[in-house]
């Protein structure tokens, strides 16, 4: 099945579907927009989450088994697919960057944007798109949303 993947009211890539024994492959495609984006599917008054598109050939792919029992949370007829938008949540201006609980190492966990994320130091001679680089303390880290 193909599902469209709609962003600000256009079609901006494809969402295919298919079943793979047990399991339901989806693969989606679209266009390379910055920053992270969560796709979705959507139908009724419900949607579920597929997981975060990664840049690759200048596009933005996603690529993911589900079993039944994992869809049972899906919208029962799937209209389209598109970026989960944030309407909840602190301001980025009022993010809170504390640590959680220290970890091993130099890494430790933080707050950010509500979600708890892991933080490792980085080096990094250019930052890959899509991801979060943060100054804490004065030393870089790169962020994981856990």
């Amino acid at each position: 099945m193909q599902i469209p993947i709609i962003h600000d009211g256009r079609r901006i890539g494809l969402l295919e579907t298919r079943r793979e024994g047990a399991y339901i492959r989806f693969e989606a495609r679209c266009a390379f927009l910055p920053g992270v984006r969560r796709l979705c599917v959507f139908g009724g008054e419900k949607h579920a989450p597929l997981g975060v598109m990664q840049p690759e050939g200048g596009a933005l792919v996603l690529r993911r088994r589900f079993s039944r029992a994992a869809m049972r949370e899906f919208p029962a007829a799937v209209e389209y697919a598109g970026f989960e938008e944030k309407t909840t949540g602190p301001s980025p201006e009022t993010t809170e960057r504390v640590p959680i609980e220290p970890a091993e190492g130099e890494s430790f966990f933080v707050v950010e944007d509500g979600a708890r994320c892991l933080a490792l130091p980085c080096a990094l001679r250019r930052v890959p798109p899509g991801a979060r680089v943060r100054e804490i303390g004065g030393k870089r880290y790169v962020l994981f949303r856990c």
